[in-house]
């Protein structure tokens, strides 16, 4: 009698921690997202002898702008009203040439 209870006490863990496993590699299913788009994205400009880029946004059916210099573009997160963050990547090594990515909250 012991050693059946024995078996079962360490098969039992075992089992438990191995199911997870065993479902891992699904082949198939099905996500649904709900949701919308309810207002547009910034509109970025920048003049050819500013030093800086005009960030217009909307938040909650109001207009915001913020201009922020070029040298701070890197890693900016926006405070206040204005729903966005920044990242900029050089793509040379002169750091003439970069990709901006503007992430919205």
């Amino acid at each position: 009698m012991k050693t059946v209870s024995l078996r079962r006490s360490l098969l039992l863990p075992i089992f438990v921690l191995a199911f997870p496993l065993l479902n891992a590699h699904a082949s198939g299913g099905v996500i649904h997202f709900q949701g919308a788009i309810v207002e547009d994205g910034c509109r970025l400009s920048q003049s050819p002898q500013a030093q800086s880029v005009k960030f217009s946004c909307t938040q909650n059916g109001k207009p915001v702008v913020q201009t922020i210099a070029l040298n701070k573009l890197n890693n900016y997160t926006a405070g206040g009203d204005a729903p966005f963050s920044t990242k900029m990547r050089y793509i040379d090594a002169q750091h003439q040439l970069a990709v901006l990515e503007v992430t919205y909250r």
